[in-house]
C-alpha cells in the first residue's frame, strides 16, 4: 500500500514539475476557489431555516411580548416585516406556537370570545357589553381588511346606533371610518376599493355604503365608483386606439407590399385613415316567416269543410230575407210566401303553421365606418407616370375600400372621394417594417458582440504570451551543420562498382531485404 502511494506521489510530483508557472498559479487559484465555495456552502447549509410564527401582522406590543418570552427561553428569533412579524427556526416553530398559545400569546391573533369572558361573567352592564361587542367587531373587520391584496394594515372605527323601543320611519343607521395603510408602490384599483366597501357594509348591521368612509395613510379618500368604469377608462381608450392603429397599419403594409413589388420598394408610400365604431349592440329579433316562400303560405296542419243545401216550399232556414227583425220596406222577398226556395251553405276552415324564429344578435364592437387611403408614387427618372398606371393603382385602392365598406354599397364617385394617388419624387427611402426591434435589444446585442470580441482578443494575446514564455524557457540547441559526403570514386568494372550496382538494384526491387542486410552489417560492425 505504501509503495503504491509512493508511486502516485512521484507521478503527481512529475506532473506538477511539467506544468508552467502560470498553469501552477491557475490550478492553485482554482483549488482555493473550490475550497472557499465548499466552505461557504457548508456554512450557509448549517444555518437553520427561519419561518414566520403567524401569517397575519402583529402589533408592536405583541411583538414585544413574544420577544421577551423567546429571550427567557433562549430561543433564537428574527424580527421582520418592519416590526410586524417574528421568525424562529423551522424545527422549533410548532413547539413555540403551542407553548405561546398555552399562555394566551398573542392575545389578538385569532377569533375568540375571550374579550367577553375576560371581564367576568357577573356584574357586566349593557354599556360594557356594547363596548366589548363594538371592539370585537372592529378587530374582526381590521383582520379581514388586512387580507386584501395591497393593504398592509387597517384601522376601523364604528359608530353603532342605540337600540330603542320606539319604531321610527327612518331607522338609525351605523357609520364606519376606515384608514388603510397601502403597500409602498401599490395603488388600489376600483375593484379592490369596492371589495373594501362591501366587506365593511356586509359585516355591520344597518350600514349602507354611503355611510362608509375609507382613506389611505396619506389622507387620500378612496371613493367608490358604482358606474361602469370601462365606459370612460383610459385603458379602454388605449385599447380602442391600438385596435384602430393595428387595422390601419395592416392596410398600409398590405398595399405597400403589393404596390412596392410592382413599382419598387423605395418608390411607394401608403397612408390609411380608418374611422371605427366601438359601440356594442345586443338585440332580440322575433321573426315569423312562411314555410312555402314561393306562395307565401304555411304548412296545413288541419282543414275542415262543411256544406249545407236546402230545396223546397216555404221559408228557407233562417227565415225569409227582408222580413221580421230584418224587415226592409219595399223588399220583394217579403211578399213571396210559399214559393219554392233553394238554400246552400258552404264553410271551409284551414289552420296553417308558419316558421317562428327568435334571434339573439350581438353586434361586433369593432366596425369600420369610413376609410381613406392616400398613396404617393415616385415617377421614373426623367419622366412621369403614364395615366394607365395611375388608373390601375386607383382601381386597386377602390377594391380595398369597396371590400372594407361592403355593407354601404358605395358608388364610383363615393369610392373616388375616399382614395388619392399623387405623383411626387421622394427625398429619402421609405421602409415599412413588420416588426421593429427594441433599442434595448440592439444595445444588448452590441454589448454581447463587444464582449465576444474582447474574449477572442484576450485568448489570442494569452496564447501568444504563453508561446513566447515557452520559447524563452527552452534551451538554445546548437545549429546542426550539414556535412557533405563525397562520392567514392571507383574504377570502372572494379569489385566496388559491381557491389554498388547490386545494392542499388536490391534497394529498388526488394527494399525489405535491403533494410535487413543493412541491419546485419551494422550489427557486425
Amino acid at each position: 500500500m505504501n509503495e503504491r502511494l509512493a508511486v502516485y506521489r512521484e507521478r503527481i510530483k512529475e506532473k506538477w514539475s511539467q506544468l508552467s508557472r502560470r498553469q501552477k498559479y491557475l490550478l492553485g487559484f482554482t483549488a482555493l476557489f473550490l475550497l472557499l465555495s465548499l466552505g461557504l456552502y457548508i456554512f450557509f447549509a448549517a444555518q437553520p431555516a427561519y419561518v414566520s410564527l403567524y401569517d397575519q401582522r402583529l402589533s408592536q406590543q405583541e411583538i414585544g411580548i413574544i420577544k421577551q418570552e423567546l429571550d427567557s427561553r433562549q430561543i433564537p428569533y428574527r424580527i421582520t416585516g418592519g416590526g410586524t412579524q417574528i421568525e424562529v427556526p423551522q424545527a422549533m416553530a410548532q413547539d413555540v406556537i403551542v407553548e405561546l398559545a398555552a399562555q394566551g400569546i398573542p392575545s389578538e391573533a385569532g377569533i375568540s370570545a375571550e374579550i367577553f369572558s375576560s371581564t367576568g361573567s357577573f356584574g357586566i352592564t349593557d354599556r360594557q357589553f356594547d363596548v366589548l361587542k363594538k371592539d370585537a367587531l372592529q378587530q374582526e373587520l381590521q383582520k379581514m381588511l388586512e387580507r386584501v391584496n395591497g393593504v398592509r394594515s387597517a384601522q376601523v372605527m364604528l359608530t353603532l346606533p342605540e337600540e330603542t323601543l320606539f319604531v321610527t320611519e327612518t331607522p338609525a343607521e351605523a357609520t364606519a371610518s376606515v384608514i388603510v395603510e397601502v403597500e409602498p408602490g401599490t395603488r388600489l384599483n376600483q375593484q379592490q376599493i369596492k371589495a373594501l366597501y362591501y366587506l365593511v357594509s356586509r359585516s355591520v348591521e344597518n350600514l349602507p355604503l354611503e355611510n362608509i368612509t375609507i382613506s389611505d395613510q396619506y389622507s387620500n379618500l378612496l371613493e367608490l365608483n358604482e358606474t361602469d368604469e370601462s365606459g370612460a377608462s383610459l385603458s379602454l381608450y388605449e385599447q380602442q386606439e391600438k385596435i384602430r392603429s393595428n387595422y390601419e397599419r395592416k392596410i398600409e403594409r398590405d398595399l405597400y407590399n403589393l404596390l412596392g413589388t410592382i413599382m419598387g420598394r423605395d418608390k411607394v408610400v401608403v397612408h390609411a385613415a380608418v374611422k371605427m365604431d366601438f359601440a356594442k349592440e345586443n338585440r332580440v329579433e322575433n321573426l315569423v316567416e312562411p314555410v312555402d316562400r314561393e306562395n307565401n303560405e304555411g304548412i296545413i296542419i288541419s282543414a275542415e269543410s262543411l256544406s249545407k243545401t236546402y230545396s223546397g216550399q216555404g221559408a228557407p232556414p233562417g227565415g225569409i230575407a227582408g222580413t221580421g227583425a230584418n224587415d226592409v220596406p219595399g223588399y220583394p222577398g217579403g211578399d213571396q210566401q210559399g214559393s219554392t226556395s233553394d238554400y246552400e251553405e258552404l264553410s271551409e276552415r284551414v289552420n296553417r303553421e308558419v316558421n317562428r324564429i327568435t334571434r339573439n344578435i350581438t353586434e361586433s364592437p369593432y366596425q369600420v365606418e369610413d376609410i381613406s387611403i392616400n398613396v404617393g408614387v415616385a415617377p421614373p427618372e426623367g419622366g412621369q407616370l403614364d395615366p394607365q398606371t395611375i388608373e390601375n393603382i386607383r382601381q386597386i385602392l377602390r377594391n380595398v375600400v369597396f371590400v372594407t365598406l361592403s355593407d354601404r354599397q358605395l358608388t364610383q364617385d363615393e369610392l373616388d372621394q375616399r382614395i388619392s394617388v399623387f405623383e411626387r419624387p421622394f427625398d429619402g427611402r421609405v421602409e415599412v417594417e413588420e416588426a421593429s426591434l427594441s433599442p434595448y435589444i440592439l444595445y444588448g446585442v452590441g454589448a454581447l458582440a463587444l464582449l465576444a470580441a474582447a474574449a477572442v482578443a484576450y485568448l489570442i494575446i494569452r496564447r501568444r504570451r504563453q508561446a513566447e514564455q515557452e520559447a524563452e524557457e527552452l534551451p538554445e540547441l546548437p545549429v546542426s551543420q550539414s556535412t557533405e559526403i563525397p562520392d567514392l570514386e571507383y574504377a570502372e568494372d572494379s569489385d566496388g562498382v559491381v557491389v554498388r550496382k547490386q545494392l542499388e538494384k536490391l534497394a529498388r526491387t526488394k527494399p525489405e531485404e535491403f533494410v535487413t542486410l543493412l541491419r546485419t552489417w551494422l550489427a557486425e560492425e
